[in-house]
């Protein structure tokens, strides 16, 4: 299986499987000899996969909504012991909240590697000035890097879905950000993608004077009529940097 391949896989990791189903992905990660966690939400399937590794004391298959827990209570819960490696086919319809929730548990989980549908993967690796770029872009940039390894034809998946997948990789970063500056970058940015039609300045009235905003971005190189989609990570965290937050009024 090229993604266990990708994820070079061997007895010194733990990794977690969200979505196992009937196991393609997970026989080939036990042959690796890691020890894996398979969480399926599915209480039919995970009963049957949980059945064909009885005996196997380093694969645990668990049913459950992976998104109802934590990645380190899932772990812990588990007895196993992390970082670990998060591998699955994800759902299309709940991939991006899966991988939102791992690169922001780094303690929990090392890196991701998930085939997605390739328009997700491409909006998380798109940079201003590519169609894809959106909030998710930012959002996916302040806690990781992300990278498409390859892409899967329709062909490889029984049943056939009606799209292409490609298979991301996302890794913290190396220089983890600061959270406060970090989340104020990132509310900005939600407040400008939300508002796309309107110029950033416009989009974040709410946060602060649209003056302060003009000159910021112009002191930044930017138009003071620069939309949202025309800033990276590091453009807004610069952006929450010159125009710090009001103080909050005292009550007379």
């Amino acid at each position: 299986m090229r993604i266990v391949d990708a994820a070079g896989i061997g007895p010194e990791d733990t990794v977690v499987e969200v979505g196992p189903g009937d196991g393609a992905l997970t026989r080939p990660i036990a042959r690796r000899g890691a020890r894996l966690l398979a969480i399926e939400i599915d209480p039919l399937r995970a009963a049957a996969l949980s059945e064909e590794f009885v005996g196997e004391a380093r694969v645990s298959v668990i049913a459950g909504d992976v998104l109802r827990k934590t990645f380190a209570e899932w772990l812990r819960e588990a007895g196993a012991k992390g970082p670990a490696v998060l591998l699955g086919n994800l759902p299309y319809y709940i991939a991006t909240p899966i991988l939102l929730r791992a690169i922001q548990e780094p303690e929990a989980i090392s890196r991701a590697i998930a085939t997605v549908q390739r328009e997700v993967a491409r909006r998380i690796i798109a940079r201003p000035g590519q169609e894809e770029y959106g909030y998710l872009s930012v959002r996916a940039a302040a806690h990781a890097r992300a990278r498409i390894l390859f892409d899967l034809p329709a062909s490889a998946f029984r049943p056939r879905p009606k799209v292409v997948s490609s298979v991301l990789e996302l890794s913290p970063r190396e220089a983890p950000l600061d959270p406060g500056p970090r989340d104020r970058a990132l509310t900005l940015a939600s407040l400008g993608f939300r508002n796309r039609r309107k110029t950033l300045a416009n989009a974040l009235a709410s946060a602060g004077p649209r003056s302060a905003w003009e000159e910021a971005l112009a002191a930044m190189g930017f138009s003071p009529k620069a939309r949202a989609e025309e800033l990276a990570l590091e453009d807004f965290l610069e952006l929450a940097r010159r125009v710090p937050p009001a103080a909050p009024r005292v009550a007379p």
